[in-house]
């Protein structure tokens, strides 16, 4: 039987160390430096607080850029649900429906109110830092439907009219002066 001989010498220890704990503490550290630049520059939901005023627009980029949606076609895409509800209206046939809507989108920024002696005032919560640095968006808000119009075969029919004008009050909120149904003539 032969024995291996015991290899003392200190380079022969450092190898085998490093083998044991060295590669986990490297790959440790690695994760470490990733995840600390990935808060410091990628991560979005960084949220260091930096001030700014109503009038700044630090952000740089276009508010809501994830969600930009024209007026132009959010205002066809409700015609065409209400075209699509009254059609099931017993008794109007085909119907086109025009609405109107007041100003644009609206959007939404973090913000914080500070009040003094000398007054109220907002501080806008920003992420990021120099150039980098964008507001915090909340929400799009969309335009107000000031009115409606309907025009469909069964409008001259009052029972008809009376109906799609309940029904796109309930459905979007708004008052029932508001709309208006005739018949196609």
């Amino acid at each position: 039987m032969t024995v291996q001989p015991y290899d003392a010498t200190p380079a022969s220890r450092a190898v085998r160390s490093l083998k044991k704990v060295g590669l986990p503490a490297l790959l440790c550290g690695i994760v470490g430096v990733v995840l600390i630049l990935w808060g410091s520059h990628i991560l979005p939901g960084n949220n260091s607080q930096v001030t700014g005023t109503d009038n700044d627009n630090t952000s740089g980029m276009s508010p809501g850029a994830a969600y930009e949606v024209s007026v132009e076609t959010y205002r066809q895409a409700l015609e065409d649900r209400m075209a699509a509800i009254c059609t099931q209206v017993s008794g109007a046939g085909e119907v086109q429906v025009i609405v109107s809507l007041q100003g644009g989108f609206e959007y939404v920024y973090a913000y914080d109110e500070k009040v003094s002696a000398a007054g109220t005032s907002r501080v806008y919560v920003t992420i990021g830092s120099g150039s980098s640095q964008r507001l915090v968006f909340l929400t799009e808000k969309a335009p107000a439907i000031t009115g409606i119009g309907v025009v469909c075969t069964g409008g001259n029919d009052p029972t008809v009219r009376q109906e799609i004008t309940s029904l796109l009050s309930a459905a979007f909120g708004i008052g029932t002066n508001k709309i208006y149904v005739t018949g196609r003539g």
